[in-house]
C-alpha cells in the first residue's frame, strides 16, 4: 500500500507539471497597445524567438489621419522594432511581419488579442498575443 501511495503522488506530480508547462506555453506574448495618428503600436513581451529580452514593438500603419477602427479576422502588415524603440520613426526596422486580430480595435476598446507571424532574418517567429490599451495625456507620437 505504501508503494501505491508513492506511485499515485508521483503520477499526480507529473500531471501537474505537464499542465503547468502546457499552460505556460499557450499563454503567448503579452503587452500593451497604443493608437496614434497614423497607426497602432503593439509593445509585446515574452515573444519566443525574439532577441533578448524577448520584447518587440510591432507597428501597424493605418494611414493618416489615423483610422480609429481596425477590423478583425484579416492579416495586417506590421514592422517589427527592437526592445526600447518607440513608435517615433527613429529606430531601424528589425523585421517585417503580420498580425491577425481576434477582435477589432475601436476608439473605446481596451483589450485586443490575436496572433503574429514575423520573418526575423529567415527565422519564422509565430505566436499569440494579448494586449491592453495604454492611454496618454500627451501622446508620444505627434503627426503633422
Amino acid at each position: 500500500m505504501r508503494i501505491s501511495a508513492i506511485t499515485a503522488r508521483l503520477a499526480s506530480a507529473v500531471l501537474l507539471l505537464l499542465a503547468a508547462v502546457n499552460g505556460e506555453s499557450s499563454n503567448g506574448a503579452t503587452g500593451r497597445f497604443e493608437m496614434y495618428c497614423d497607426g497602432v503600436g503593439l509593445f509585446l513581451t515574452k515573444v519566443d524567438g525574439a532577441p533578448a529580452p524577448r520584447k518587440l514593438l510591432l507597428f501597424m500603419y493605418t494611414g493618416f489621419p489615423g483610422v480609429p477602427y481596425v477590423a478583425r479576422d484579416e492579416w495586417k502588415d506590421v514592422k517589427a522594432y527592437r526592445n526600447g524603440c518607440t513608435a517615433d520613426g527613429k529606430c531601424e526596422v528589425l523585421a517585417h511581419g503580420r498580425i491577425w486580430l481576434d477582435n477589432e480595435i475601436t476608439p473605446d476598446g481596451h483589450r485586443i488579442a490575436g496572433k503574429y507571424e514575423i520573418d526575423l532574418a529567415g527565422q519564422q517567429i509565430r505566436g499569440t498575443f494579448t494586449a491592453e490599451r495604454r492611454l496618454y495625456k500627451h501622446p508620444p507620437r505627434i503627426c503633422m
